[in-house]
C-alpha cells in the first residue's frame, strides 16, 4: 500500500503542478482545472486498482468533492496560481483517503464491481464530508 499512496501522492502533486500553470489564464482555467481533476481522479483509481473510467470520474468530482469547491477565486489573476495548486491538491487527498478507507474495508471480489465500488466510494466522500461540516460548525466556522 505504502507504493500506492507514493504513486498517488507523486499524481496529486503533477496535477496540482498542472493547475498553477493553467490558471494563468483567469476564467478560461476554471474548467481546465475542473478537467484536470476528473482526470486524476481517474488516475488515481488506477494506482489504487479500481477499475473506473472517465464517467465515473467526472461523476464522482460533480456529485460529492464540489463540496470543496473554491473555484471563483481561480478567476481572479495571480492569486489564482496559488489557490488552483491547494484546489487540486486538497480534492486528491480528500479522494485519495476516501479511497483508501474503503480499500480497506471490501473484499477483492467487491473491487472488481464498478458499480458496487463507485457507491462505496461515494458513500465514504459523503461520510467525510459530512463530518467535515460537523467540525466545522462546532468550531464556529
Amino acid at each position: 500500500m505504502d507504493s500506492r499512496i507514493e504513486a498517488a501522492n507523486a499524481c496529486i502533486k503533477y496535477s496540482s503542478r498542472q493547475a498553477v500553470v493553467i490558471s494563468f489564464v483567469p476564467l478560461v482555467s476554471i474548467p481546465l482545472i475542473h478537467g484536470i481533476c476528473v482526470k486524476m481522479i481517474v488516475q488515481l483509481n488506477r494506482i489504487f486498482g479500481i477499475p473506473t473510467d472517465m464517467r465515473f470520474g467526472s461523476e464522482i468530482f460533480h456529485d460529492i468533492l464540489t463540496g470543496i469547491v473554491i473555484a471563483p477565486a481561480m478567476a481572479i489573476p495571480v492569486l489564482g496560481a496559488g489557490v488552483a495548486h491547494v484546489y487540486i491538491k486538497s480534492i486528491g487527498e480528500y479522494y485519495s483517503r476516501a479511497v483508501m478507507a474503503v480499500l480497506d474495508s471490501v473484499e477483492k471480489e467487491e473491487i472488481e464491481d464498478r458499480s458496487r465500488i463507485a457507491d462505496r466510494i461515494k458513500y465514504e466522500l459523503q461520510n467525510m464530508h459530512k463530518q467535515r461540516r460537523t467540525q466545522r460548525m462546532r468550531l464556529g466556522h
